[in-house]
């Protein structure tokens, strides 16, 4: 059978992936170029496979194979194979690639839905929204919502899995949040005391400076 994607696009994903293999420590700037580097490799493969008809959400089982082969004889770490061949075919389920993508078109529509890691990148195909604090807290307190996947491969809202938390930890979160509450009231209340006093002080050494 035909290679359906080319050699390149593997041992391009492989120098890439050395690349980012030397740049792990923890300076902000080294994680930040690991992060550019993996989506430029994620790029390379999903523009490989922008013009194959997925299969359930899927690719075709001969050319999954084909793709999964060449990126281990590349050299790539099995566990990451599965994320890269996960990601990528979730890709093309939910972003609008073209057929035929370059990998400079793709990292340009990764660009525009911003994304700019693989865990974004992750995120973004398995349908979980970056949450804000207090969505994250509602979630911790109360429960979420599983996701599965549907037969095109799509992930769709599960079942509600509630928090360990129980009735006593829920009358005790409500007292906290009724002292805290009070306490900021009052601390906001503070602060505009002591604004105006500040203001009246300040309008005072006003008028005396303007009487010199």
């Amino acid at each position: 059978m035909t290679n359906a994607i080319n050699a390149d696009v593997f041992a391009t994903m492989q120098t890439l992936e050395d690349s980012i293999s030397a740049l792990r420590g923890d300076a902000k700037l080294s994680q930040e170029e690991a992060n550019g580097k993996k989506i430029l490799a994620y790029s390379e493969l999903i523009a490989g496979i922008s013009g194959i008809k997925l299969v359930k959400g899927n690719l075709p089982r001969a050319i999954g194979n084909q793709v999964r082969e060449g990126l281990l004889a590349a050299g790539i770490k099995e566990a990451l194979v599965k994320r890269y061949m996960e990601n990528s075919v979730g890709a093309l389920r939910v972003l609008d690639i073209p057929t035929q993508a370059t990998a400079d078109l793709v990292a340009e529509i990764l660009a525009t839905e911003n994304i700019s890691s693989e865990n974004q990148l992750t995120k973004r195909v398995n349908g979980e929204a970056e949450k804000d604090k207090v969505a994250s807290l509602a979630e911790a307190l109360v429960g979420k919502f599983t996701t599965r996947k549907d037969d095109q491969g799509n992930r769709v809202k599960g079942v509600f899995k509630p928090s360990d938390l129980e009735q006593a930890d829920w009358d005790r979160f409500e007292d906290l949040v009724r002292e805290l509450k009070a306490a900021r009231v009052a601390a906001a209340d503070a602060g505009a005391i002591a604004a105006a006093e500040q203001a009246a002080l300040n309008a005072a050494a006003n008028e005396v400076f303007s009487a010199l």
